[in-house]
């Protein structure tokens, strides 16, 4: 677990530390005020003792939700995300750590047939820009343009830029999860620290809710989502291979894009391309393979389309959901790290 090595560790003699300190300094204030006979000090200090006291039962459930519940999640996400590649939960296989490293790694899986899609498209992009970027004059005009396959070449265009921002935004959540994973117990602390006092004692509570809620609830709605929505393992997007024995040997399940086959011999056709035997060879290539093209690019039931299908959902709506849910767990139990001792058990009963 990324918060039970020495990070976590860290970030909980910090969060102790703060909690230790407001107690001593709250006792402190109550014996300085009763020797000098300050009723009215005293009456606060002994609000703010009891307000520490909380602070420190607080910092005992974060550490048990930490200890037990993310124990408990990254068990049933690993049975969870075996049986989404068809393997059973007695697999020995561990394929990530941690909840958000399983939230990278659903993600990853059409993020790699992306990465695989795009060799595939600079493959086809050589015999493709040759052939059509050649104008064929007639009558002082250009009527025929390309042998035909403009079309082709406007289409690898077109789906190279969509699959590149589609993985520019994935490595870019990866760092945003990657920054969660390692802070998440360093900003729990600083809340601790802040609900010390008074000015930022709600600041604090909601520092506290929205650590816990962006290390556990954040990942675990979006492997809910994606474990309901997203063909991982299933459909005509991936092929799953070597069962649990590749699974043990590659660390985790070992999965094949199903990608149609390059034409052979297309990075030949890069060297000489302005002579016209060799356009004239790329056109032949090309006509050869217009089946498989087509079956690639048709987004309708090509695999494009279902790539695309699935980047939209893992990428975008996944993720969006999820956030969704978290700010609602932060919101509902912000009251529960106790901006107000009252306001503690309103909190717990609109968590329950």
């Amino acid at each position: 677990m990324a918060l039970i090595s020495g990070f976590y560790a860290d970030w909980k003699t910090i969060a102790f530390a703060a909690a230790g300190i407001s107690v001593f300094v709250s006792a402190m204030l109550i014996i300085l005020s009763r020797f000098l006979n300050l009723r009215n000090l005293e009456q606060t200090a002994k609000m703010e003792f009891v307000y520490a006291a909380s602070t420190v039962f607080i910092v005992l459930m974060a550490i048990g939700l930490l200890v037990t519940g993310e124990n408990l999640l990254t068990n049933l996400t690993r049975c969870i995300y075996l049986q989404s590649f068809g393997l059973g939960c007695d697999c020995p296989v561990v394929p990530a750590p941690d909840l958000i490293g399983y939230m990278k790694l659903y993600m990853a899986t059409p993020v790699k047939c992306a990465q695989d899609s795009l060799a595939f498209l600079y493959v086809a992009s050589i015999p493709v820009e040759s052939a059509a970027s050649v104008y064929m004059e007639s009558f002082m005009s250009e009527p025929a343009t390309g042998f035909g396959i403009k079309a082709f070449a406007e289409r690898i265009k077109n789906t190279t830029n969509m699959l590149t921002f589609y993985i520019w935004i994935y490595y870019l959540l990866v760092h945003a999860l990657n920054f969660i994973n390692y802070y998440a117990g360093f900003f729990f602390a600083v809340g601790v620290a802040l609900r010390a006092f008074p000015p930022t004692r709600g600041a604090g509570a909601y520092l506290m809710a929205a650590a816990v809620g962006f290390y556990l609830v954040l990942p675990f709605s979006y492997i809910l989502v994606a474990s309901i929505a997203l063909p991982h393992a299933q459909g005509e997007l991936v092929t799953v291979a070597g069962g649990c024995a590749a699974a043990e040997l590659d660390g985790s399940p070992y999965y094949i894009c199903k990608l149609p086959e390059v034409p052979p011999n297309v990075e030949n056709l890069a060297c000489g391309s302005s002579s016209f035997a060799k356009l004239e060879e790329a056109s032949v290539i090309l006509e050869a393979y217009r089946d498989d093209l087509v079956k690639f690019f048709d987004y309708r039931i090509g695999f494009i389309g279902k790539l695309m299908k699935n980047m939209i959902s893992s990428i975008c709506l996944g993720p969006l959901i999820a956030v969704i849910l978290t700010m609602t767990f932060i919101l509902n139990t912000t009251n529960l790290f106790g901006g107000n001792i009252p306001e503690i058990g309103r909190g717990l009963v609109k968590l329950i």
